[in-house]
């Protein structure tokens, strides 16, 4: 079972009605909208959502529109709404949001953690990706287990750092996810390359309803230069909103 973000987007809805709108606008990809499990079907179950440490922006100059989705705004008080800072929210209307701004965001954070990972290499020896280890044991495979290269890759310096910040579970820069990919094979990547791909997720979830009722997701080539073009010429009275969903 898989958990993703959604985004949403709606005709001109009043707050008091957004639950329903996305409730309506949803449905068609519900999987268990037929008896033999919806053949279009996405999600099992869905929850208004974002994620905190890359919430909506809105634009400085609407930031107490009463229209931006926020846990104060959302009628009946969503429990499951986080209160976020001055200008961030969970969406609303496109011509409140600053999508340049959260690209930028995205940037700065990239470039942010090129710089730490940096700072880790000029402190400790280079290290070798996990392919390499991975390449011994296929070789030899009854003298060097899978769990033999496993930990001769985490055994380096420069990786033990990385996820020793990364247990911490409070480092700015080094998540969870560096326990579980290859951080030396990730930075290994050309820095504007994965810096672009930061940015083109910066909007966009991982799936995309757009007005007219079309579902696309990232399992399809081009999906994220569609999904933001279409989240750019967005009417500015178009609501965009997220969902967290299962499948």
């Amino acid at each position: 079972m898989t958990k993703f973000i959604a985004t949403v987007c709606l005709p001109p809805t009043k707050l008091r009605k957004l639950g329903q709108a996305i409730v309506a606008a949803m449905a068609p990809y519900d999987h268990n909208l037929t008896d033999d499990r919806n053949p279009v079907g996405q999600w099992d179950w869905w929850a208004t959502d974002a994620n905190t440490q890359s919430p909506y922006l809105a634009l400085p100059a609407h930031a107490r529109n009463r229209k931006l989705i926020r846990a104060s705004t959302v009628p009946g008080r969503d429990p499951g709404l986080t209160p976020l800072g001055p200008l961030e929210c969970y969406g609303g209307p496109r011509g409140l949001l600053d999508f340049d701004a959260m690209r930028q965001r995205e940037a700065h954070r990239h470039d942010a953690l090129r710089a730490a990972w940096e700072e880790l290499t000029a402190q400790h020896p280079p290290a070798r990706p996990l392919t390499e280890f991975v390449a011994r044991h296929e070789s030899d495979p009854d003298g060097y287990s899978m769990e033999d290269a496993k930990r001769d890759h985490l055994l380096q310096p420069l990786v033990q750092a990385v996820a020793q910040r990364a247990v911490a579970g409070d480092d700015p820069y080094f998540g969870m996810s560096f326990l579980l990919n290859d951080p030396v094979a990730y930075f290994a990547q050309e820095h504007d390359e994965i810096r672009e791909a930061a940015v083109r997720c910066a909007v966009p979830g991982f799936a995309l309803l757009t007005l007219d009722g079309t579902w696309m997701d990232a399992d399809a080539s081009g999906y994220w230069e569609r999904a933001n073009g279409c989240l750019d010429s967005l009417p500015a009275e178009a609501v965009v909103v997220d969902v967290l969903c299962h499948c």
